[in-house]
């Protein structure tokens, strides 16, 4: 799993690897129009969501095209690089990870503390799926969520020590969702540009 862009694949995983089924905790500033947006978005569990996405640290800088796929608990995710390397695909049921990579495949348990003994980067963790509907993460305090002037959608989140900032939306099927993005800490940067979303259900 060495032969391209393992700081983009550690950070899909770590992600993957989140809590899931906790509430939510509503932003004390938060006015009802967010409300109304936060939990539609938290019922919406079947989604596609398919962009770029570079990752920069203070020892490197990648990228890769990006598609994600979730299905409740369930996600497949498809990064590619440029010039024919190969594709990775990691998919996950909500208890395993397993990944490939050209002939290269490797499966973990989620609960396997060997999971985030791997990776060496600073890195988001267990939270980017939701991050990226434009919500924080069930289960964690929110340290900060700053909204727009009309009190609907996140300008900047602040949680699990990370900052998430909103730089554009559209609408796509009845949603708002994010469509430019930027997670950092310290001297990690992952800037994600999502260009199309589709293939929504809810329970």
């Amino acid at each position: 799993m060495s032969t391209v862009q393992p700081a983009l694949i550690w950070l899909l995983l770590l992600a993957l690897a989140g809590c899931a089924g906790m509430p939510a905790p509503a932003p004390e500033s938060g006015k009802a129009s967010w409300h109304a947006h936060r939990e539609q978005l938290q019922q919406l569990s079947h989604w596609t969501a398919s962009g770029k996405i570079a990752l920069r640290t203070a020892e490197q800088a990648e990228s890769a095209s990006l598609l994600w796929q979730q299905i409740g608990e369930a996600s497949h995710l498809r990064l590619s690089g440029p010039m024919g390397i190969s594709a990775t695909t990691i998919d996950s049921d909500g208890s395993l990870l397993e990944v490939r990579q050209g002939d290269d495949y490797s499966r973990w348990d989620l609960d396997d503390p060997a999971l985030g003994d791997e990776h060496s980067w600073d890195l988001p963790v267990r939270s980017l799926h939701h991050w990226l509907k434009g919500v924080p993460a069930p289960g964690s305090p929110v340290q900060s969520l700053l909204l727009d002037a009309a009190g609907q959608l996140p300008e900047q989140l602040q949680q699990l020590g990370w900052t998430i900032d909103y730089q554009q939306f559209a609408s796509f099927g009845g949603y708002l969702l994010p469509t430019r993005l930027q997670v950092s800490r310290g001297e990690t940067r992952a800037r994600i540009l999502l260009r199309e979303w589709g293939d929504f259900s809810a329970p």
